[in-house]
């Protein structure tokens, strides 16, 4: 794997790099589904910096709970700390949660349809997820259990906070390859699907499914999962699948004859 490499002298991190990569694609694939679906694009681009901050602020909060034992003293070690540290250290339940506090505050004061922008974003984070999915699988920041099946991969124990000897599941590729393949099968079938929301309630419910039977199998377990038995992350998708559940149940029962065209 390649958690860093040299380019002209300089130290890239793919993780990093894809990080940043992935983000930009996210709001590219959130312009072109905003034309498609018929969205003010300034709703998000004009908004970004508030998207950006409320992912990044609960993102990292989100972790320093879910690592306690490590983080317990973090605030008292000054503003800063907070954000400023030496790795990631991001939780992806976190920023998701961000970002729709944000999205939902935004769409209920301005009294716009919820049910469009929840396809958009939803369609457009599954195309972004892939790139960063990768990036998180090269950089070791999703590490899956020790196995000793030919799956197995190892990382370079200089470069990856790897608490593993033996090979492991690749996780972050099983995501990533599960995020491309959703977004291709649910992007062709928004085309004839005329309800909106269906499809982004939809992607929210397939892909927390997804992530939280994936967690089952992760090699870093959490606070949470010590007390509870289920990491921060399951919570959290389970709540999503809830949600999920609820709005695509509301969605099937109103009468519509032409959901289908």
């Amino acid at each position: 794997m390649y958690p860093q490499f040299e380019l002209f002298g300089i130290t890239v991190y793919s993780f990093g790099l894809t990080l940043s990569v992935s983000f930009l694609a996210f709001f590219f694939l959130l312009y072109r589904l905003s034309l498609k679906i018929g969205i003010n694009t300034n709703f998000f681009l004009g908004n970004a910096l508030w998207f950006f901050l409320s992912s990044f602020v609960f993102s990292r909060l989100f972790y320093v709970i879910s690592e306690w034992r490590d983080f317990q003293f973090i605030f008292s070690e000054g503003f800063f700390r907070f954000f400023f540290m030496s790795d990631y250290n991001f939780s992806l339940i976190g920023g998701i949660f961000g970002f729709l506090l944000v999205l939902f505050v935004f769409t209920k004061f301005r009294k716009l349809p919820g049910n469009k922008f929840i396809d958009a974003v939803s369609l457009a984070f599954l195309g972004a997820a892939f790139i960063g999915f990768i990036g998180a699988f090269l950089g070791g920041q999703i590490l899956g259990a020790p196995t000793e099946s030919a799956l197995g991969i190892s990382y370079p124990a200089d470069t990856v906070n790897n608490p593993y000897t033996s090979p492991v599941l690749p996780l972050g590729l099983f995501y990533a390859v599960f995020s491309f393949a959703l977004f291709c099968i649910l992007y062709i079938v928004r085309t004839v699907v005329r309800v909106d929301g269906i499809i982004g309630y939809l992607a929210i419910l397939l892909f927390s499914s997804a992530y939280l039977v994936g967690e089952e199998f992760s090699g870093r377990p959490d606070l949470f999962e010590g007390l509870v038995g289920a990491s921060l992350a399951q919570i959290g998708f389970f709540l999503l699948i809830l949600v999920a559940v609820r709005w695509l149940s509301r969605l099937f029962r109103r009468p519509d004859p032409s959901r289908i065209g």
